[in-house]
């Protein structure tokens, strides 16, 4: 008798019409609200299939059972694709949205972000909806008309057109909540408004005239400081002083404008430094910087410096440390002798290029030599026993007194850092060049920060005296 009852079944359900044209007559008027019921009436039907498919799979077997669970796959594709479509009228007025009205209104809220363009055009769309919402109830009450006086009764669809006029009925409170809420909504942000412009407005619009006279007269102060200021570095110092005055004035005003709402100037307090912040970073870095130079104590005015500026070397004297950069007089040195080929030049260096570079300080603490070097090319064929003797000689010669100084200055470098023992005695190294059959003949030895290229020059000439006075020849640079 269940094989009996599930066959009937399966021939009824096979027999049936497709979802989509059991309701088509929902659809005869391009109209949004009988597109999401004809939606939710197709859901409800095939549902309604794939619960008996269900409950037939399981009262049969066999072939039958297969047919059975090919049509509910299919059945179940189809309520896949259906979900996808909307299926609820609240789903239509949910789109009709203000988002997040501000509870209290300001100067930017008044300008710049005012809410009534967003009320105009959601009041549109809800017309819009409004309208064809009595479209589709008058044209479900002409439909039910034309089926009560159809002489062949139709009794499904004139159940089916009364259920849904009954649907629509219920469903236009929804229509009228939305409308009370959209204008109640706009009538409080318009009261807010019209309070805002008349108490609170002219209030802030004197602070920011404020705001701006100050901001003028400092760019006017500024104006006449460039004018009659002609020394270059003391107009940068002007400069500066004005715009961190002008910032700090600026700041202060906006305070004591708005001392009775201390959350609203704590808001523009913070806008306002973050603004500067990124737009004076350099600055800020830099007198950052300032306090590491001045406290640090690694480089101090009188200090021979070497800094790594974009992989250029730039070498000097430091003259004079400030606030926001320090001052370097070029001298003559080995540097610009083989890179720059010039020397002389006053240099200024933003301060915070020493906390993003490297730098080279040749005269630290009381150290004030450094090691040199001077190169000579000498053949395979030299004596090189006999001519490191010869070098030795003439190097201690010269350099014998640097070297005794040079001594006690690294007592004092000793007492700051835990360093061996050293000592300063002239270096000979040679090394096979890798391209001619020659030895680079290396002289370290150690030279007063200030007389680096007259000694460079002086031991120079007497080594090339000496080797070719005891006919020892040169190697010459290969092209």
């Amino acid at each position: 008798m269940k094989k009996i009852f599930a066959f009937v079944i399966a021939l009824f359900l096979f027999a049936l019409p497709s979802s989509g044209e059991d309701f088509s007559y929902f659809e005869k008027e391009k109209n949004s609200w009988l597109q999401v019921y004809s939606n939710l009436l197709k859901a409800q039907a095939l549902d309604d299939e794939i619960k008996t498919l269900e409950r037939s799979i399981r009262n049969t077997s066999g072939k039958k059972k297969a047919e059975l669970q090919q049509l509910l796959k299919l059945q179940t594709s189809k309520k896949k694709i259906l979900d996808e479509l909307p299926q609820s009228f609240d789903n239509m007025l949910s789109k009709i949205t203000l988002g997040d009205v501000p509870k209290e209104i300001n100067l930017i809220e008044f300008f710049f972000t005012n809410q009534k363009s967003k009320f105009r055009i959601q009041t549109q769309r809800l017309t819009l909806l409004q309208h064809e919402y009595d479209e589709a109830v008058d044209f479900l009450r002409k439909e039910l008309d034309i089926t009560l006086k159809q002489e062949t009764k139709d009794l499904l669809k004139e159940y089916q057109l009364t259920k849904a006029l009954d649907f629509f009925e219920n469903a236009r409170g929804l229509l009228e909540n939305k409308e009370d809420v959209l204008k109640r909504t706009k009538e409080s942000y318009m009261n807010d408004l019209e309070a805002y412009k008349q108490t609170q407005l002219p209030i802030h619009m004197i602070k920011v005239v404020i705001l701006i006279f100050i901001f003028a007269l400092f760019h006017l102060a500024k104006y006449f400081v460039i004018k009659r200021t002609e020394d270059e570095e003391l107009l940068f110092r002007k400069k500066k002083v004005l715009n961190v005055t002008s910032f700090l004035t600026i700041l202060l005003v906006i305070v004591i404008l708005n001392i009775n709402n201390l959350v609203y100037a704590a808001t523009l307090i913070g806008v306002i430094a973050a603004a500067m912040t990124i737009s004076m970073k350099e600055y800020l870095q830099s007198i950052t910087a300032w306090f590491h130079l001045s406290f640090g104590n690694f480089i101090k005015v009188g200090d021979r410096i070497l800094i790594q500026v974009n992989n250029n070397p730039i070498i000097g004297e430091v003259i004079h440390i400030s606030l926001f950069q320090v001052t370097l007089y070029e001298s003559i040195n080995n540097t610009t002798s083989l890179h720059l080929k010039r020397a002389g030049r006053t240099i200024f260096i933003p301060n915070n290029f020493f906390v993003t570079n490297y730098v080279y300080n040749y005269t630290h603490d009381k150290m004030k030599t450094i090691y040199d070097l001077v190169e000579f090319r000498i053949p395979f064929s030299a004596d090189t026993k006999k001519i490191e003797a010869l070098v030795t000689e003439i190097t201690y010669e010269v350099t014998e007194k640097y070297m005794e100084v040079t001594a006690k200055q690294f007592q004092s470098l000793r007492n700051l850092y835990d360093m061996r023992s050293r000592e300063f005695r002239p270096r000979i190294h040679f090394i096979p060049d890798p391209k001619d059959p020659c030895f680079t003949l290396y002289i370290w030895y150690v030279a007063p920060y200030h007389q680096i290229m007259e000694l460079k020059s002086q031991l120079s000439q007497r080594i090339v005296k000496r080797l070719q006075k005891e006919g020892i020849e040169f190697c010459a640079q290969s092209k």
